[in-house]
């Protein structure tokens, strides 16, 4: 699907009870070496020598919790947030709940080239993430996922793809990601935790392909996972 034909779909969705709720200019961009269209300046991933390595492929005994605990410990995480995940409660209420999952949903909901990802997946035990508007309470900066990078899980240079989503729970212009609702109702309904995030995938993806999911909370840092598609 094209540019404009991607712009049309979620022009449709947007009438839809439960569906897209902005209507984004949908582009693709690459925060990778091979560069991309012109893009909005986003948050920075967070980057030191402490830092574990992002893996380019899922290791062998890979272990999500483990990996972002440690590596949130050693900055990728707000010092804030440290006390929870590595609390009694860390594992399923607060490292899983930023897990990414892919959710099941009508195909329709999807555009061709993108993704629908959940985060905290319920079979799995963990807390469904919430998500919120800007607020006193929240500092004026909201909660929820402002930026997404999708990489094919392979050695070596590959394309990655970044999705921007600069509000909540509607994205804004010039944002290149776009939101869905999880069955029926309002996104704002329940915490905002029934949110789909419709994030743009690489050109070399296929079905069946394992990709690196490198996304930043805007209240609590960093996560890292690898799914297969």
């Amino acid at each position: 699907m094209n540019h404009p034909d991607r712009r049309i779909f979620l022009k449709r969705l947007a009438t839809l009870a439960g569906g897209v709720v902005l209507v984004p200019v949908v582009t693709s961009c690459s925060s990778g070496p091979s560069g991309g269209e012109e893009q909005a300046p986003a948050a920075p991933a967070t980057t030191g020598p402490a830092l574990p390595e992002v893996p380019l492929v899922r290791p062998t005994e890979w272990d999500p919790i483990a990996y972002n605990r440690e590596r949130g410990n050693a900055g990728a995480i707000p010092p804030s947030y440290l006390p929870k995940i590595n609390g009694p409660d860390g594992v399923t209420g607060h490292l899983g709940k930023h897990l990414p999952y892919v959710p099941e949903v009508d195909a329709s909901l999807v555009p061709a080239g993108y993704v629908a990802l959940m985060w905290g997946d319920p079979a799995k035990g963990y807390v469904r993430h919430p998500q919120a508007v800007r607020s006193e309470a929240n500092n004026m900066e909201g909660h929820w996922y402002n930026w997404i990078r999708i990489r094919k899980a392979v050695d070596g240079e590959a394309e990655e793809l970044q999705s921007r989503y600069s509000d909540w729970p509607g994205t804004a212009e010039g944002d290149n990601g776009a939101y869905a609702v999880f069955g029926d109702g309002e996104i704002t309904a329940d915490s905002g935790k029934n949110t789909i995030y419709l994030a743009a995938l690489p050109g070399d993806v296929q079905p069946g392909d394992t990709v690196r999911i490198h996304a930043h909370c805007l209240t609590h840092g960093e996560y890292v996972d690898f799914l297969t598609l």
